[in-house]
């Protein structure tokens, strides 16, 4: 699997790259076939100042899992950058398992039809 971390408006810390690691990486290969490299994780990390009268900063992740011609999507906001990677993970743990129960449901209707005729 391939995986990019891409920090905007923010340095990128090792800790966080552990972090992003632990999370996502392993949540994604959990998942997925081990040893797929036509699999991209991309995962982006931002520091947004939306709320300037309030003087908090806001943290925003992103991430995108390209299998092949399939891409999931999962994005948060939260004030704090931990909140945030932790958000997203759910969030693409709950797409994976969606698009893995979808292809399975379609495999198995097309037996049906088969076993039926």
């Amino acid at each position: 699997m391939k995986i990019s971390l891409k920090g905007t408006n923010i340095q990128i810390l090792e800790s966080t790259r552990e972090y992003v690691d632990k999370k996502l990486v392993k949540a994604a290969e959990k998942y997925l076939k081990d040893g797929d490299d036509a699999v991209s994780l991309a995962v982006e990390v931002e520091k947004t100042t939306n709320h300037h009268k309030k003087g908090a900063d806001v943290f925003c992740a992103e991430a995108n899992l390209r299998m092949g011609k399939v891409s999931l999507r999962a994005e948060a906001t939260a004030e704090a950058l931990n909140d945030a990677i932790d958000q997203v993970e759910e969030e693409l743990t709950g797409e994976i398992k969606k698009f893995k129960e979808k292809k399975r449901t379609e495999m198995l209707k097309g037996a049906r039809r088969v076993r039926e005729k």
